[in-house]
């Protein structure tokens, strides 16, 4: 859970941080975000503040300190534009700026109903780049996250809406509007709300932190589920690659397409989507930053200063020229808690993404303005980095405010001003500065040519472009220099992109796909996979596709498996067999194959019992039967079903007389879902007698010895030597109890997702995990006080601070720890409120969190 817009702290896993100065003992419950028995004592007299006036932008400039050899000059500032949390270049070379001029006007957040938002359009007309004008295109919109350019006019993210806006009469004035989705989050909780809204490499509308992309469909969109990780803001590399920026976790990285993640509804993890990229979390204010919520405990500021990312948003990673070679593939982080932008150099290394900190012991850009909230970056489509500050006191939420930052923001007068913002460029020191170019009244011809601009903003805005346009579609000289794009000679940066425009003007045609199916590089020939997908009929996919599953490259024989799932399932078996058995090792396939494989369950299992895949024993082999077991074991429901159970029992006792190991494999997670460790073992239902199931039992190998145990928890109709134990029917008022606590849980989705799975490697899931499920006590005391060192859920290491949840009494923890041990299908006993006044009471006057290591739960 964020606890404010722009992921300035994380319920699950980053310190909560706000904009306050000194430490203050809080007066219990007068805020939302207090704890009730919570020590806040002050920070030491050397880190706090004096009162920090606003500043006008001249100012604020003349606060900043950036890297060598760049300079920061001002585009805009109040009135021209205010509260500025996103924005997006127009074709025409205009600046579209999302004005979020609602968010938290006061300490109450009072009004944040009001229809206060509005999109404004600004001109540089005698093009000394400063703005000269600034034009309301539209206005009355209820906290505003997001837009983008599309066809004729602009997409908007209104909660609950996706809107299509448009200026039908030419006044510089939206006048038309439809709602094109729906389903957004964020009425009257801005913190878990879909955001970003980026055209990306293959032409879809891709969002952070929401369920579905947007793949233009004529005048509609058609939506298609994706893993909903993320934060606030979304950026893209060359390649296609997807980066995202949650609090204390300053760049994550999808490796793959996240459309593939989300499409086995039971698949638990997806390897690289999302990876995290660096492993040097810490930044470098250049002035006191005291204001963070939970300042006062270890590590969270060193020296008065912020220690590491604890409210990371908006990642931007540069591709293009104009700003110097030093720039070309570095990520920019914003971090408003600590008044700065951070900068990480990318690199490739076995199939990973690295990034190692650019500037040293420093950040790329500091202020010592405390009020510079730089919330959103991007490149401008004259290559210079343009930077939104939201210039505010306070960017924490009501919902999580504390009694500390309450004061702070009364006596220091951190209230004001509201209606601030700042547009910031980040230029090369001493460059001639180059004019946004006009991309409204480019030629089909003109827009093919800029496909090759080393700025990747011009790219995407040609390509846009070319495929929006109607006369394209049939263009043969236009698709003639589409394909000359698309030619060895180009770079592969310039062929994606031609490929792409090809592909979204529906005119990649099957010698096309065969051609570059086989191509020298394996970046063109992974792009023709995904591309096909959506392009060639089955008979051409299912041939590329079985060439591909024998490249000499794992990344193209992965996406092979990927790309399969487009297929029916009769025909992606071959495919599958072959992936398992050249590549089961590697944990990328086996996560492919477990997302292509929906509705070919049966006859991957076939395979195994007939021995042409799985049949030597090894760590792939065991891991992947594992996996596979698992997501046959939820269907949803979180309980087996029993016809699933009875087809898993009779694959084991097939496979047991051979190839135990593999037997074992898939009793292992049958015996997860019994819990047999706890002290009321699930009892699971089959459908039938499993085939071969007390043949096995009479001798089982060696290694089976848990059959034994997981039997005495098994039921069928029919059977006499186990009796049936009807499942708990919870009384009304526990019910209740449940709702409120599931009510209460909304504060979690964002991280540990509304489904329970988290977001693996950055959030764990709550759904099937043992501490979960496990000692209650232990439980109270994470939530009411922090977790801090290594824990192991569901075989994935995590090592990130959780702070205390922002529950405020007894009743809702117990509530929320009810839910969370029901919910899923885990059934877990309820926490009752007298054990948490009982935690309470024993663990009175702590002020830190528990380590793994005390509560006897630390990862081996």
């Amino acid at each position: 859970m964020r606890t404010d817009l722009f992921a300035l702290a994380h319920f699950a896993l980053a310190p909560l941080a706000v904009c306050t100065s000194l430490g203050l003992a809080h007066e219990a419950f007068a805020q939302n975000g207090d704890r009730a028995g919570e020590e806040q004592p002050e920070l030491p007299a050397e880190w706090r503040v004096p009162a920090s006036p606003a500043l006008d932008a001249a100012a604020e400039r003349a606060t900043f300190s950036i890297a060598d050899g760049y300079d920061i000059e001002l585009v805009a500032a109040e009135p021209l534009v205010e509260a500025p949390v996103a924005f997006r270049f127009g074709p025409d070379g205009r600046l579209w700026v999302v004005e979020m001029r609602g968010y938290m006007r006061d300490a109450e957040g009072a009004g944040e109903e009001q229809p206060l938002g509005r999109i404004k359009v600004l001109d540089d007309d005698d093009g000394d780049g400063r703005m000269d004008r600034a034009t309301v295109f539209l206005d009355g919109l209820v906290m505003p996250r997001g837009i983008a350019h599309w066809r004729d006019g602009l997409l908007v993210i209104e909660p609950p809406h996706l809107l299509f806006v448009r200026d039908t009469n030419g006044d510089g004035r939206a006048d038309e509007s439809r709602i094109v989705a729906s389903g957004f989050a964020g009425e009257g909780n801005p913190e878990h709300a879909g955001n970003g809204l980026l055209w990306t490499l293959d032409n879809t509308f891709t969002c952070s932190q929401h369920r579905v992309r947007f793949v233009p469909d004529g005048e509609n969109m058609r939506e298609e589920r994706v893993s909903p990780h993320g934060q606030w803001g979304i950026a893209e590399d060359d390649e296609g690659r997807l980066y995202y920026s949650p609090n204390s976790d300053p760049l994550l990285v999808d490796l793959i397409p996240k459309q593939y993640a989300a499409r086995n509804s039971s698949q638990k993890s997806f390897d690289g989507v999302p990876a995290r990229a660096p492993n040097d979390m810490r930044v470098y204010p250049s002035h006191l930053t005291p204001g963070v919520n939970r300042g006062y405990q270890k590590g969270v500021l060193k020296d008065g200063r912020l220690a590491n990312f604890t409210g990371a948003c908006s990642p931007h990673v540069h591709e293009g020229v104009a700003m110097g070679t030093d720039m070309v593939g570095c990520a920019l982080v914003c971090e408003p808690v600590g008044n700065l932008v951070h900068r990480y150099r990318l690199s490739d290394k076995d199939g990973r993404v690295i990034a190692t900190p650019a500037d040293g012991d420093a950040s790329f850009l500091t202020s010592t303005d405390e009020r510079f909230r730089p919330v959103f970056a991007a490149a401008g489509p004259d290559g210079a980095i343009y930077i939104a500050d939201m210039y505010r006191g306070v960017v924490q939420h009501r919902m999580f405010m504390t009694t500390f930052l309450r004061k702070q923001v009364e006596e220091r007068g951190l209230e004001q001003p509201l209606d601030a913002g700042r547009i910031w460029r980040v230029v090369p020191k001493g460059t001639k500065r180059f004019a946004p170019r006009d991309l409204s009244k480019s030629s089909p011809s003109e827009l093919v040519a800029l496909l090759a601009d080393p700025e990747k903003v011009v790219r995407a805005m040609a390509r846009q472009r070319i495929v929006e346009l109607p006369a394209t579609s049939g263009d043969q000289a236009l698709i003639a220099a589409l394909v000359e794009l698309t030619s060895p000679m180009q770079s592969s940066t310039v062929r994606l992109e031609a490929l792409w425009t090809l592909a979204g003007i529906d005119a990649l045609d099957e010698p096309m796909i065969e051609r570059l199916g086989t191509d020298s590089d394996a970046l063109v020939r992974i792009h023709t996979l995904r591309a096909a997908e959506r392009v060639a009929d089955s008979v051409t996919l299912a041939s590329l596709l079985g060439r591909a599953i024998e490249d000499e490259s794992i990344d193209v024989r992965v996406q092979a498996v990927l790309s399969s799932g487009a297929l029916d399932a009769p025909l992606r078996g071959a495919i599958l067999e072959a992936a398992l058995r050249r590549d089961i090792g590697s944990r990328a396939m086996r996560s492919a194959v477990l997302s292509a494989i929906v509705d070919a369950e049966s006859d991957v299992l076939n395979a195994i019992v007939d021995g042409r895949v799985l049949a030597e024993d090894g760590v792939g082999p065991r891991a992947f039967m594992a996996e596979f077991t698992d997501t046959l074991l939820d269907d949803g429901s979180g309980t087996p079903s029993p016809t699933t159970l009875a087809l898993i029992l009779s694959t084991a006792s097939s496979v047991a007389a051979d190839r135990p190991w593999l037997a074992k494999s898939m009793i292992e997670r049958v015996a997860a879902r019994q819990r047999l460790s706890s002290k009321e073992p699930v009892q699971l239902v089959a459908s039938c007698e499993p085939e071969g199931w007390f043949a096995m039992l009479a001798k089982p190998p060696e290694e089976l010895a848990l059959a034994m145990p997981v039997d005495r928890n098994l039921f069928w109709p029919g059977r006499e030597d186990v009796a049936f134990i009807a499942p708990k029917v919870k009384r009304g008022a526990e019910m209740s109890f449940a709702d409120f606590g599931k009510r209460l849980y909304s504060n979690c989705m964002s991280c540990h997702q509304a489904n329970g799975r988290g977001l693996p490697p950055v959030y764990p899931p709550l759904r099937g995990s043992e501490i979960v499920l496990g000692d209650a006590e232990t439980l109270v005391k994470i939530v009411m006080h922090g977790l801090e060192g290594k824990i192991e859920v569901d075989g994935q290491i995590y090592n990130q601070v959780m702070p205390a949840a922002p529950l405020r009494t007894d009743e809702e923890i117990a509530a929320g720890l009810t839910y969370v041990r029901s919910a899923w299908g885990n059934s877990a006993s309820a926490v009752e409120p007298a054990l948490v006044t009982k935690v309470r009471e024993e663990t009175k006057g702590r002020n830190r969190g528990f380590t793994s290591r005390e509560l006897g739960i630390e990862a081996k």
